[in-house]
């Protein structure tokens, strides 16, 4: 068994003046070979040669077209089991805030995005470690308003 730090997750949020914090979901492709139709936050590979924050920046860009006002590390890594290659990967998992106005241009990754409250975003996320990394985003750094440093 391989132990493996290919892959990134980031969650982008907006926070409205008169509302709560919404959280961007994707939809993945239902052409994707890999979980057609689940929805999920960013998602990708680091490439050869770049750190993960870099690859964090890079695949929001490559998915949604924006870049972030500011990315945050998350205090959580996401692990995952793949038996395709019996992997074990551990996952840094970023935070990036936008602007409330800003829009998404999706890749053809994925077919459709939702900006969605903590509860409906729980509710389509489909894998433990994409739950609890939305749960830590809102409970270390969006309700506890704790300081990150800006990336």
């Amino acid at each position: 068994m391989k132990l493996q730090n290919i892959y990134i997750q980031a969650y982008l949020y907006r926070r409205r003046e008169m509302g709560p914090t919404e959280y961007l979901l994707l939809q993945r492709a239902r052409a994707e070979t890999l979980y057609p139709g689940m929805w999920q936050m960013i998602t990708g590979r680091i490439e050869s040669g770049e750190g993960a924050v870099e690859a964090a920046r890079r695949e929001i860009y490559e998915e949604t077209g924006m870049q972030p006002d500011a990315i945050f590390v998350v205090p959580y890594v996401a692990a995952f089991y793949f038996a395709q290659d019996d992997s074990i990967h551990h996952v840094p998992v970023f935070a990036a805030t936008v602007p409330s106005d800003a829009e998404v241009l999706l890749s053809t990754e994925h077919d459709a995005y939702a900006w969605l409250e903590y509860e409906e975003a729980w509710k389509r996320l489909v894998f433990p470690g994409h739950r609890e990394g939305l749960r830590m985003l809102r409970d270390y750094v969006i309700e506890n308003d704790r300081p990150m440093e800006s990336l």
